[in-house]
């Protein structure tokens, strides 16, 4: 959703304000979340380190993809997107100590299958080159590579510190880092967020977001992050739909039909974890 969001009402927005907006509704939800439900705030000198990578690969991921779904097809961005639990694998286990299990590298080898051809059949020229010559697909790439790394910082934060308390300090930094970019590179930009149709825009962006952020933070706590990253990565098919739907976005049939061996990939995922 947040892609067809982007791409809908949200392309004259400067991407890093998008950012900015995003994070700054999203820390004010985990505020209001800690001054309605009463938790405890729970903090660690130890867990700075991973609050700060984590800001800087959100700040990235985040102007990256959000470039792509503006500029781009969203159909293109979403399977290419979904390549990110390639990217988990290594650094959560530096991390966390974690390696997929053999179903579950059963799992993310057919979710990578089922994203490569989804997005050769969006590029039209049926090879990974003709696909990695669109500046959207580069985007999308680059911001797979960064929340595969994201992924595996989230996952040992939240276990240190637990969701909430880990999540308000990310989206918080990371407001603040943004805000201070868009400031310095788009001043007008940022002000003509304020406007009342973007600014319901960027706020049902930042919305979307921090719901999906603070779910899969939750299940990072109990599944390694590269499960978990491929769970959420099902979204391409979402995109997908959406795409044809609001967009009129083209192949429909063969986008599906690869999306649903990423879904089986998802699947084996699952049951690696029963």
């Amino acid at each position: 959703m947040q892609f067809a969001v982007v791409k809908g009402r949200g392309q004259a927005i400067p991407p890093i304000v998008i950012v900015a907006w995003t994070q700054t509704v999203a820390t004010l939800a985990w505020l209001a979340f800690f001054a309605v439900s009463g938790h405890a705030f729970t903090w660690s000198r130890s867990a700075w380190p991973a609050v700060l990578a984590s800001s800087l690969l959100v700040t990235g991921m985040a102007t990256l993809i959000a470039r792509a779904s503006a500029r781009g097809d969203i159909s293109v961005v979403g399977p290419v997107f979904a390549l990110s639990p390639v990217f988990t694998v290594l650094p959560d286990a530096v991390l966390s100590g974690t390696l997929p299990s053999p179903l579950g590298w059963l799992g993310l080898a057919l979710a990578v299958a089922g994203t490569s051809n989804l997005s050769r059949g969006a590029a039209g020229g049926g090879s990974l080159r003709a696909l990695f010559v669109r500046r959207d697909a580069l985007d999308a790439l680059g911001a797979a590579v960064l929340l595969g790394f994201l992924a595996a910082v989230d996952r040992w934060a939240a276990l240190a510190l637990g969701p909430p308390s880990y999540l308000v300090c990310s989206h918080g930094l990371t407001a603040v880092l943004t805000t201070v970019i868009a400031l310095a590179t788009t001043p007008r930009g940022l002000l003509a967020s304020t406007a009342p149709a973007n600014l319901a825009t960027v706020v049902t962006h930042g919305l979307l977001g921090v719901t999906g952020t603070a779910m899969q933070t939750s299940a990072l706590t109990m599944a390694p992050a590269a499960y978990v990253n491929a769970i959420r990565r099902l979204s391409a098919v979402v995109a997908v739909v959406l795409g044809r739907t609001l967009f009129g976005e083209a192949d429909l049939g063969r986008r599906l039909a690869a999306a649903l061996l990423a879904c089986a990939g998802a699947a084996c995922l699952l049951l690696a974890r029963t």
